[in-house]
């Protein structure tokens, strides 16, 4: 069972995560809030990927498998035209 990020604030009280900015793939800017009404302390943590410890299952194919399942049917029929074209990026 995976385990949840439990934030600490300062106040040794425990922290939510009240908004969360993309700042880029392995990067996030998580807003905390104290949930102590005593302390009320607000403030942003960095979330980052550090490392690979294990390789994903995914091969090649099956990421496009899995990514191509998760586009509507329209984006699939766009990417069909993309593909079917002598589209000079994709040489």
């Amino acid at each position: 069972m995976a385990k949840i990020l439990d934030i600490y604030c300062d106040c040794g009280s425990k922290a939510v995560v009240t908004k969360t900015e993309r700042m880029h793939s392995n990067l996030k800017k998580l807003y905390c809030t104290c949930k102590n009404p005593d302390c009320g302390h607000k403030f942003v943590m960095n979330l980052e990927f550090s490392h690979t410890t294990t390789s994903s299952k995914l091969t090649k194919d099956g990421l496009i498998k899995y990514l191509l399942g998760k586009l509507s049917n329209a984006d699939k029929n766009e990417l069909l035209k993309i593909i079917g074209s002598d589209n000079p990026n994709l040489a």
